[in-house]
């Protein structure tokens, strides 16, 4: 394994377990086919909204699931670097991205040697259970003017008020089984996620919302790419119910 992060090499009681558990999520989510995941083409959403704000010195990912994400961000950072609890991931991910640097361990436990111009946290938080307290961790693991950049699912996404009109949810952020068998434990607004990005000692720089979800994953599986940026564009006229926000912030 290349690079040079520290890890913790007794974690502490319960730590295997959850590692079980991203393991076991790992195995079910891989978004490198478009014929299967619809992330596939969010992922591309995502590298597309990031680009502008990266620094792109050397940049740390918090989670990385098969690579994809990975893939589309390594060739804009000088060095790339990986935190990942789940084994399995980094296999995958490893063998999508040799030039990376991938560290297996949870983020509570990651110690790094150096500071990051950036850290990438893109659908990783609402997995925290403690999300302000990661959000304080990577703020120690940035330079003085580094940039945290984070995306989260958006409660009050398009398809979640529609969903709501429906009966289908009972209120907008209502975690649904899909949501929990990703390993959700919250779903966010533009004010939640500011407020923790505040409470963990950054500030704001920029948001956005990233796509705007008028179906289901599945339904728009057969759709072109330029529909898709199309409905992406359109979506940044009603950035607060966009499918997932985006949050650039730098240390207070």
């Amino acid at each position: 394994m290349e690079g040079d992060e520290l890890l913790n090499p007794e974690p502490p009681p319960g730590r295997s377990e959850v590692e079980a558990r991203l393991d076991e999520i790992a195995a079910r989510y891989d978004p490198s086919d478009p014929t299967e995941q619809f992330d596939y083409w969010l992922k591309r959403l995502q590298a597309g909204v990031v680009a502008p704000w990266l620094r792109g010195g050397r940049v740390l990912e918090l989670g990385c699931a098969t690579g994809e994400l990975s893939s589309l961000l390594a060739p804009l950072a000088q060095s790339y670097h990986v935190v990942e609890g789940s084994r399995a991931n980094i296999d995958a991910a490893q063998r999508r991205v040799p030039s990376a640097s991938f560290t297996h361990a949870l983020w509570e436990d990651y110690r790094p040697e150096k500071v990051f111009s950036d850290v990438v946290a893109f659908n990783a938080i609402e997995h925290a259970t403690d999300p302000v307290g990661v959000l304080r961790l990577v703020r120690a693991w940035l330079e003085p003017d580094g940039r945290v950049h984070v995306v989260v699912p958006n409660g009050m996404s398009l398809h979640r008020l529609v969903g709501v009109e429906l009966g289908m949810l009972p209120d907008p952020l209502h975690l649904t089984d899909g949501d929990k068998a990703q390993g959700h434990e919250r779903n966010y607004t533009v004010d939640s996620l500011r407020a923790d990005l505040l409470d963990a000692g950054f500030r704001l720089v920029h948001w956005q919302g990233i796509f705007l979800k008028v179906l289901s994953n599945r339904q728009m599986l057969e759709w072109e790419w330029d529909l898709i940026q199309a409905v992406h564009r359109v979506g940044q006229r009603f950035p607060e119910h966009g499918a997932e926000l985006y949050a650039v912030a730098q240390p207070a």
